[in-house]
């Protein structure tokens, strides 16, 4: 009989007072995208793993399910949006369709569980402005999450990077600098001949300590460093934090800023987002790109007019 009531780990049903939960979200979402003009795209559950390989590495390949279909082809199921919408809009963008805002929601399914093991369906809901590489875009997009994240009850803090920063110093020097910024053991660089101030920017970037005088000095990055400063002046620093030692393992398709949504009450991770202007060009049409996606089962929902009554647009001006 115990077979006959339990599910695979991470998987479960959702009963009505959970389903009702869930729905009251998702219309709340739903309703500040749609007045933010985002329209909705609605993606499949599954597709083929071949048009991904360019993007696959070791993590993608272990978080998602794949099985042969009844033809023979390898397919997968769902475990990042991000992807899936390139390669549903890509081949239909055109010049005049741009900049376009779409959101989408729906599940994913991943083999490695999240959040010591809880879950491995997921119900995420994300949004993209596509085409629009400009730091506007991202101010933007980092503006609209913080204020979705307010309206629904939690008390924001956004932390950003900038992903090409490390990118640009591995292509300069190699693998090896990412490895000593993730480890923390700068030893690992000597004997690379790298140049006084992109070692100086490597060891601050190590230490914790560098700013964007540190990456501006640095020729490579000077723009980079610009567009920060002109995005930090744009936001409201109560609410957005700038982490230059924010050093993750890969940027995978990130191409830009990086950031991530906490509720400042808890620490809880509630979103993430960034830039990926590479990513459309891999599925037909150039196009720059900046989004962000939430996942639902991590928001504890506070009151339904958020928190002091702050709404979206409030958040945003």
């Amino acid at each position: 009989m115990a077979g006959k009531t339990r599910y695979p780990t991470g998987v479960r049903p959702l009963l009505i007072e959970e389903a009702t939960r869930r729905r009251r979200i998702e219309r709340r979402f739903v309703t500040q995208l749609e007045r933010a003009g985002f329209a909705e795209v609605v993606l499949p559950i599954i597709d083929y793993a071949e048009p991904y390989a360019p993007i696959a590495n070791a993590q993608t390949s272990r978080q998602s399910y794949r099985f042969i279909d009844r033809e023979g082809e390898l397919v997968a199921i769902r475990s990042d949006f991000t992807p899936m919408v390139a390669r549903a809009l890509a081949p239909s963008l055109a010049p005049a369709d741009l900049p376009l805002r779409v959101f989408y929601r729906g599940d994913v399914v991943r083999c490695e569980a999240s959040r010591l093991g809880a879950n491995r369906e997921l119900f995420q809901i994300g949004a993209e402005i596509i085409g629009d590489g400009s730091a506007d875009a991202d101010i933007a997009m980092m503006q609209t999450a913080a204020g979705l994240a307010a309206e629904l009850g939690q008390r924001p803090l956004v932390v950003y990077n900038d992903s090409a920063i490390v990118s640009q110093l591995v292509r300069s020097f190699g693998e090896a600098v990412r490895t000593a910024l993730v480890t923390k053991r700068l030893a690992v660089i000597d004997g690379l001949g790298i140049d006084r101030r992109a070692f100086a920017l490597i060891e601050k970037l190590g230490r914790g300590s560098a700013t964007l005088a540190d990456v501006a000095a640095w020729e490579p990055l000077t723009a980079r460093a610009a567009r920060l400063a002109a995005i930090g002046k744009a936001l409201d620093p109560a609410l957005f934090a700038l982490h230059l030692d924010d050093v993750e393992g890969g940027a995978g398709y990130y191409t830009g800023i990086r950031f991530r949504v906490f509720d400042a009450d808890s620490r809880a991770r509630i979103a993430q987002g960034g830039r990926y202007d590479e990513l459309y060009a891999l599925f037909g049409t150039p196009a720059a790109a900046v989004g962000f996606t939430f996942t639902v089962d991590d928001l504890d929902v506070g009151n339904e007019a958020g928190v002091d009554g702050t709404t979206l647009q409030e958040v945003v001006r």
